[in-house]
């Protein structure tokens, strides 16, 4: 990175490092997105095996209370990647407000 005279980087080295910054966010976005689908996965195994059992009041799907729990991410961010999911059309929301869960398309 080039510094000038006023002690500044250059307008190019600020953008380059402004491209790593947003690489470096599309790819933990993407990281987590992938962590939300296995939930889901493994909830549809888990949800046929319980259904086999019969068992009466059983959870219908992900909901956003857990991928904040599993990520650690607040309820915006939650949100947020279970939005692009149901946009790329990998999970679909059932329900709305505090009884919405999602499922595997």
């Amino acid at each position: 990175m080039s510094v000038g005279k006023s002690g500044c980087r250059s307008s190019e080295a600020l953008s380059e490092m402004r491209d790593e910054a947003k690489e470096a966010l599309d790819e933990r976005t993407e990281k987590r997105k992938e962590q939300i689908l296995e939930m889901t996965r493994d909830f549809e195994v888990q949800d046929k095996i319980v259904e086999s059992c019969d068992v009466k009041n059983k959870k219908k799907g992900v909901e956003r209370e857990d991928v904040e729990k599993r990520l650690g991410v607040s309820k915006p961010t939650a949100l947020k990647y279970l939005d692009e999911l149901e946009n790329e059309g990998k999970i679909k929301q059932i329900g709305r407000g505090n009884v919405a869960y999602y499922k595997l398309v």
